[in-house]
């Protein structure tokens, strides 16, 4: 039996390790795509993928992980378990593909976004012309990023941020604020104007390995929706369950499958571990924002802003991890299930 506090790493460099180490122990091989800017850190980055099954499969499973990068040490730790147990769940046709650190300047750095700001997870459209429109956004940008972090002029944009929320309701606040924008490349959720290196590279090892199946499915494994410690399941492929914090959000990673093309619809899963409240996310986001704009990271005021994005998005705690791990084999053996036809639909 895996030990869920044996699973999980404190950092994109460890995490990577022991992932290619298990790969590796395994038998595995392992495919590595190189950042372009992997020479600015301290050791390599990149996306690793490894195939689990036969090189030719019926269906295909994709596990990923660090879309956003500080999400990624939860997700590399699910993948962790998951090395030890997949191959004696896969049908004769069927092969799992896990993707490590689909955004690995994110997951090195510390941040939710790439290298040019842009959140990978708003950032799969096959055509950025015209440019989708947020206009709720636009108006609250300056206060939603605002260029000093403290005194009065921070004072002033949390009032309007008050101000909005009073008016139109916190979930109207969160839905638009979520949904993403294409408008200010220095901002919260930034899409941006064109496909990024991570979703590009996503989409190349997705159709590479999903060529010539008839069905393809994804687990993309994501933290900081829902209630502390428990999972909550987004279809990709469904109509969203109205009211749901996701149901906004548009031109997900996810996506990739429908670039393929297969006999079947893809199915397509993104699994939400829940850690604290939305308001106190998005707020973290902020100063995450702010510290790369106008910050510096090597001050006490930076070290804390980047130590509390880390604790919002990864709760070193037993009992959370233990939840994690047990929700995310049990929530990937589900959507394999569905895959392979012994299992219908997991709901939204």
């Amino acid at each position: 039996m895996t030990s869920s506090l044996t699973l999980f790493s404190d950092n994109y460099y460890t995490a990577r390790h022991r992932f290619l180490t298990a790969a590796r122990a395994k038998g595995y091989q392992v495919e590595t795509a190189r950042h372009p800017l992997s020479g600015n850190f301290p050791a390599e980055i990149a996306t690793d993928t490894v195939r689990v099954g036969p090189e030719k499969a019926r269906k295909v499973l994709f596990i990923s992980s660090g879309l956003h990068g500080t999400e990624l040490t939860t997700g590399s730790g699910i993948q962790l378990g998951l090395l030890d147990e997949i191959e004696s769940w896969l049908p004769a046709d069927m092969a799992a593909v896990f993707i490590h650190a689909v955004n690995p300047f994110g997951s090195a750095a510390m941040t939710r976004t790439d290298e040019n700001n842009i959140d990978p997870n708003r950032n799969n459209l096959l055509s950025f012309d015209p440019l989708p429109e947020n206009p709720d956004y636009d108006a609250l940008h300056d206060a939603l990023c605002p260029a000093v972090w403290d005194g009065p002029e921070r004072e002033a944009a949390e009032a309007r941020i008050a101000a909005y929320i009073d008016e139109k309701g916190f979930e109207s606040f969160s839905r638009n604020v979520l949904a993403g924008q294409y408008s200010h490349p220095d901002g919260l959720f930034y899409g941006g104007k064109e496909r990024s290196w991570t979703i590009a590279n996503l989409a190349e090892v997705v159709s590479r390995h999903g060529a010539g199946a008839e069905r393809l499915a994804i687990v993309d494994l994501h933290t900081g929706l829902g209630e502390y410690g428990a999972l909550e399941v987004i279809r990709r492929d469904s109509t969203p369950r109205a009211g749901a914090a996701s149901s906004s959000i548009r031109h997900v990673a996810c996506d990739v499958l429908d670039d393929v093309d297969c006999p079947e619809a893809p199915i397509k899963v993104i699994l939400e571990f829940g850690t604290f409240p939305i308001g106190q996310i998005v707020n973290n986001h902020r100063a995450d924002t702010w510290l790369k704009f106008h910050g510096d990271l090597h001050t006490p005021l930076g070290r804390r802003i980047k130590a509390e994005l880390r604790n919002a998005l990864f709760c070193d705690d037993p009992e959370w991890l233990e939840a994690v791990w047990r929700q995310g084999e049990s929530g990937t053996r589900a959507v394999l299930d569905e895959l392979s036809g012994t299992s219908t639909a997991t709901a939204d």
